[in-house]
């Protein structure tokens, strides 16, 4: 008899904790024993989840995410994922092989709609590369050669879906015909580009035959604007300039306006001092990645 109610009660226990685990499952992925784990050499092995806790210097929620993914010997290899501030919203998805993006990858907007979907290969664009605007629209497509410039028919799309600008590129130059287009459809510019990129001959801007249609311009609820550079005795806050950062490495190049980046480029560098990205300003604000 007290072996029977021995045998019942431990049954009770092992239901009671089972129906406790189910309705009390882990709250902190970090708590899962398989999840951010380093070998006897102190390198990181398998999946590693960083939250923001772990980097309170980002400024994310101590809870929420900024990245995920598996690490293998302390590199970054398989699909990574990015996080924005608020710790939830996927920013990037990607695969990295040897601690460096290499493979399909997704930006998205904080909307949760694809900003950019491509393939890296060797930290260049490679083969197809698709751009969207917050509303899912497409706005750019194009091809990418080995070294990452564009190759064959490259377009942008205004945000209503119509082509704005159509050319052909060889080595990232546009060359031969392209067009350009009003939101309406209609012709807007035909240009003749030389080998080497510059306009041979244009039509100059030719009036639109149809109805004008009127864009309504996505994303301007999130503009994205260039940082401030420390000012040098050399920099001028109206006029082209090179800004070096603190690592003597090209920080920012283009042309400024009140101390701000108007046209040009923002180099982005990785932890160890290799180029990791380009983004490209016009008129004051992120307009997309350049190629590297």
């Amino acid at each position: 008899m007290k072996i029977l109610l021995y045998i019942l009660t431990t049954i009770c226990i092992s239901c009671s904790y089972s129906l406790a685990s189910s309705i009390y499952p882990i709250q902190n992925d970090q708590d899962d024993p398989k999840i951010n784990q380093k070998d006897l050499n102190g390198k990181k092995q398998g999946k590693w989840i960083f939250l923001g806790k772990d980097q309170p210097e980002k400024g994310y929620p101590m809870e929420g995410k900024i990245s995920e993914g598996p690490f293998t010997d302390d590199r970054k290899h398989g699909v990574w994922i990015m996080y924005f501030n608020d710790g939830e919203t996927p920013k990037t998805e990607g695969e990295y092989v040897n601690n460096r993006p290499n493979g399909p990858f997704i930006k998205y907007h904080p909307n949760g709609k694809i900003k950019e979907q491509g393939v890296f290969n060797k930290r260049v664009y490679a083969d197809s590369l698709k751009r969207f605007n917050e509303e899912g629209v497409l706005i750019y497509v194009s091809n990418h050669d080995e070294s990452g410039k564009e190759s064959g028919t490259v377009k942008y799309f205004h945000d209503n879906g119509k082509p704005e600008f159509v050319y052909e590129a060889i080595n990232g130059v546009p060359t031969g015909k392209a067009t350009r287009y009003w939101p309406n459809g209609d012709v807007k510019e035909e240009i003749v580009f030389g080998p080497n990129g510059t306009v041979e001959k244009t039509s100059g801007q030719i009036e639109r035959v149809n109805k004008e249609v009127e864009v309504k311009k996505s994303g301007n609820k999130n503009v994205k604007l260039p940082p401030r550079p420390k000012v040098s005795k050399d920099f001028k806050p109206n006029a082209y300039n090179k800004v070096i950062n603190d690592d003597k490495e090209l920080w920012m190049e283009g042309e400024f306006r009140n101390g701000l980046l108007y046209d040009g480029r923002l180099y982005i560098y990785d932890e160890d001092g290799l180029l990791f990205k380009v983004e490209v300003y016009k008129e004051g604000k992120y307009h997309s990645d350049g190629q590297l």
